[in-house]
């Protein structure tokens, strides 16, 4: 099991690698009519996040997150259809 210093490294590193990436993408962009923005990139980050935050480890090993009050499910839908009258 890597320890919590490993798990750093690595965070920081593919962090670092990641940023690295959209600065050599937006600097090489075969269209300049239509530059590549910063925003273009937001959904790599939050999965990025989501790698080096509760699928690494977070400190603890244990899953951070706050789980839905209303079921164990993984919050993508919640059926909010009413019970039928008997």
């Amino acid at each position: 099991m890597a320890s919590k210093e490993e798990c750093d490294q690595y965070a920081a590193e593919l962090t670092r690698r990641y940023d690295e990436l959209v600065q050599w993408a937006m600097a090489n962009w075969p269209k300049p009519e239509t530059p590549l923005l910063s925003s273009d990139f937001s959904e790599g980050r939050r999965e990025i996040g989501q790698i080096v935050g509760p699928k690494l480890g977070d400190a603890d090993g244990e899953d951070t997150l706050p789980r839905p009050a209303f079921g164990d499910d993984d919050g993508q839908y919640r059926n909010v259809t009413p019970m039928p009258w008997p």
